[in-house]
């Protein structure tokens, strides 16, 4: 006795216009959270730049101990 059992739409949300409605709603209120965190007149720390500086201080300073 062998059954088989179906899952092809087991867990699967069809693509209504309400589920659409619901999606691009979230994403718009996520949007909307984070768009006014950017703030185009303030610089970014230029992390790289700070790093290399400082290994390159740290190599040239042990050069001249030698």
């Amino acid at each position: 006795m062998e059954t088989t059992v179906s899952f092809s739409n087991y867990g699967v949300k069809k693509n209504t216009q309400k589920t659409k409605k619901i999606i691009m709603d979230q994403i718009l209120k996520e949007y909307e959270l984070k768009r006014n965190n950017f703030n185009p007149t303030m610089q970014s720390p230029n992390l790289f730049n700070n790093r290399l500086n400082q290994r390159m201080k740290l190599y040239y300073s042990s050069l001249m101990k030698l």
